[in-house]
């Protein structure tokens, strides 16, 4: 009984948003590099506003796949789209002076909790710069490096 309520007292919600990409980190990892190469390839360098790079809004038939992603990344997006119990509905790309920000956004409509990211980033302070801009207040967690939780609020 006293093990139950200290597993209630230290339960924290907002991690166990994030255990999906403990579980299968290396997924979002794989799905990173062959996102950041397909910019890559695209765009040299350049600022890049919002990409969708997936979109499953509900507002579609199907989910939709930014023009020129490969079948590969396709499934792995499907993979980690299936494993979230289909709450991940968008996968975003973005990049500002030369610094990749990719976020996967679950549970939009916030139809399960809050909705929640998981986020790449290639530092802190640019995550931070990407949501102070957003007109949401939210809850930053760093996860490994590079890697944030985000709860918007």
């Amino acid at each position: 009984m006293l093990a139950a309520v200290g597993f209630i007292i230290r339960y924290d919600p907002s991690r166990a948003h994030y255990n999906l990409f403990q579980e299968h980190r290396g997924m979002f990892d794989t799905v990173k590099t062959e996102t950041l190469l397909l910019m890559d390839s695209l765009d040299k360098g350049r600022t890049i506003g919002n990409t969708f790079i997936y979109s499953n809004n509900g507002n579609a038939a199907a989910p939709m796949f930014f023009e020129g992603t490969n079948a590969g990344l396709q499934d792995k997006i499907r993979q980690l789209a299936a494993l979230s119990k289909d709450t991940l509905n968008f996968v975003r790309y973005s990049r500002q002076d030369g610094e990749d920000l990719l976020r996967f956004v679950f549970d939009w409509e916030g139809e399960h909790g809050p909705t929640y990211h998981i986020v790449y980033g290639a530092s802190q302070r640019m995550v931070e710069q990407a949501y102070a801009a957003e007109p949401v207040p939210y809850k930053l967690s760093a996860l490994t490096e590079g890697w944030y939780g985000i709860e918007i609020k």
